[in-house]
């Protein structure tokens, strides 16, 4: 027997997590609203990663390869191996600073503090490994160092997650802390 448009109602409230009154609990959002959030973060990462490749990321990776070539040169290699090994042109790998930088802007409810907070974290630990991820190739390529190569792959692993785990961090974990 077909049920009432009542009943299916309440079938579809039961079904909800009792005391969650159909929101989800990451930021305190309605599924809308985060569904919005999800598209704003899309839309806005979207559009850093074209800026991204067409002009911040050339001059990032020579900012980080500036900063890791005395670095590589105290390592004992020489300024021939460093041209020969050709990272200074390596800047999509560097692009996740797109997902933080789209996290601060698209997260809905969050005072500037944070997103400035968000950035101000966030940016540098990314510079530190994008650096690493420099150094490490080197011991990698050149002397075929499975210690090198195992760090590199996870600084690949870890740096697609770093983004989103700060803002967790900061977004969402201290949500009930006061305010945002």
């Amino acid at each position: 027997m077909a049920k009432s448009k009542g009943e299916r109602r309440k079938e579809a409230k039961a079904d909800v997590a009792p005391g969650s009154d159909g929101k989800c609990d990451i930021l305190s959002l309605s599924n809308n609203q985060l569904l919005a959030f999800l598209l704003k973060f899309l839309v806005v990462a979207a559009a850093l990663m074209i800026v991204w490749f067409y002009c911040v990321g050339a001059f990032y990776q020579s900012v980080v390869f500036a900063f890791s070539k005395p670095v590589i040169l105290l390592m004992g290699y020489t300024k021939l191996q460093i041209a020969a090994l050709n990272l200074g042109n390596a800047y999509l790998v560097n692009f996740n600073l797109v997902p933080l930088v789209a996290l601060a802007v698209a997260t809905p409810n969050l005072i500037l503090r944070k997103r400035l907070e968000m950035l101000a974290i966030g940016i540098p630990i990314l510079f530190l490994l994008h650096v690493i991820d420099i150094l490490v190739r080197f011991p990698m390529y050149l002397d075929h160092s499975k210690f090198a190569e195992m760090v590199y792959v996870s600084i690949g692993i870890v740096g697609v997650a770093v983004p989103f785990i700060i803002w967790f961090a900061i977004a969402v974990s201290f949500h009930g802390a006061g305010k945002r």
